[in-house]
């Protein structure tokens, strides 16, 4: 099957080159590292979300935790919802980008990093969006 999307060294579609914020949703909901996984289940479970934007007590962006995170280290000890935190189960090198990257470029730090969802975040490092796989999808489909 001939490859459909722009590998690395060739010219990028104009529809993947667009900036990032341009798919990102808004507004985000952010818990602390501190916070205790059930209580960060359910923060997604009263907004409806399947991932949470972490930030440290400065307010800068520490990564992304996704529902299947959380149900991952429930399976593995039941108490860890109530005894961890969601900065401990953050992965090292999170995904955050700039809010000007290409739209491709959210695809591939998803792929590379195994990920389906990645923070935008300004100079600063403060969350301003998020791209979820769904996003992606969504922004190629119209």
């Amino acid at each position: 099957m001939k490859q459909t999307y722009a590998a690395r060294g060739r010219k990028v579609p104009p529809l993947l080159s667009r900036p990032v914020r341009h798919v990102m949703g808004t507004p985000l909901v952010c818990v602390a590292e501190g916070t205790r996984l059930g209580e960060a289940l359910a923060e997604m479970v009263r907004h409806g979300l399947r991932h949470l934007v972490v930030i440290d007590g400065l307010g800068t962006c520490r990564g992304v935790v996704a529902d299947r995170t959380i149900v991952a280290a429930w399976a593995r000890s039941p108490e860890s919802l109530d005894s961890q935190t969601v900065g401990s189960v953050l992965e090292p090198g999170s995904a955050i980008m700039d809010p000007e990257s290409p739209v491709v470029n959210a695809a591939r730090l998803m792929h590379t990093t195994h990920v389906d969802a990645v923070v935008v975040a300004g100079a600063d490092l403060r969350p301003i969006g998020i791209v979820t796989g769904s996003d992606l999808i969504a922004y190629l489909a119209v």
